[in-house]
């Protein structure tokens, strides 16, 4: 049984999502950023952290990776052009979509007040956000979801990251996007994860 540490409520989400879509089995440990918990597992003390028997895992991406290799789910054949495209979509959640979340967060209530920009950072963080939802709308084809009729983590990221700027009031994106977020959160996994938020 994996061994997950975190929140429904953060990036341990995507994980618990992942996690549902394999039928995989899985226990959530509560655990604080760079509280005990984490600390014992992890070197960075940051949330989430997969602990599978003599192997831990951290960074939510790399955990995403782990999994999907290592269940054969949720990923293609490494070395070949789909997942090349899925990498490629995955690695543009990060770098252009979660940034401007992450940085509005950092100065809303994690970094030490004294250097926060609060609201100050919020103009540069929504154009960042608008650019990186024109360039989705722009990836996005016929399929249900960014790789076609096939799941993949990169949905499972950029669906966290839309539940994510939706809660932060981030600005709506362009219709496609938003149906394709509706489309992927709507989905049984992560059903199960809005439900284990709400009671966390």
């Amino acid at each position: 049984m994996y061994k997950l540490y975190g929140s429904p409520r953060n990036r341990a989400g995507r994980i618990m999502w992942m996690l549902e879509e394999i039928g995989a089995d899985y226990e959530m440990i509560a655990a604080a950023p760079h509280g005990p918990e984490i600390s014992a597992v992890s070197p960075t003390g940051k949330l989430p952290a997969l602990v599978d028997g003599d192997v831990t895992v951290f960074d939510s991406t790399a955990i995403l990776i782990y999994l999907a290799d290592k269940h054969g789910m949720l990923t293609f054949p490494a070395g070949t052009a789909e997942h090349a495209r899925m990498m490629s979509a995955l690695c543009f959640a990060i770098d252009a979509v979660e940034q401007p979340l992450w940085t509005m967060a950092k100065h809303a209530f994690i970094l030490p007040e004294d250097i926060r920009l609060g609201d100050a950072i919020a103009p540069a963080c929504h154009a960042d956000w608008a650019k990186a939802m024109k360039a989705l709308e722009a990836m996005l084809g016929d399929g249900p979801y960014i790789m076609g009729e096939t799941f993949t983590i990169a949905d499972v990221t950029l669906g966290h990251l839309g539940g994510w700027a939706k809660a932060s009031g981030f600005p709506a994106p362009p219709a496609a996007v938003a149906a394709y977020m509706d489309r992927i959160r709507s989905r049984p996994g992560w059903l199960k994860v809005a439900e284990a938020r709400k009671a966390a």
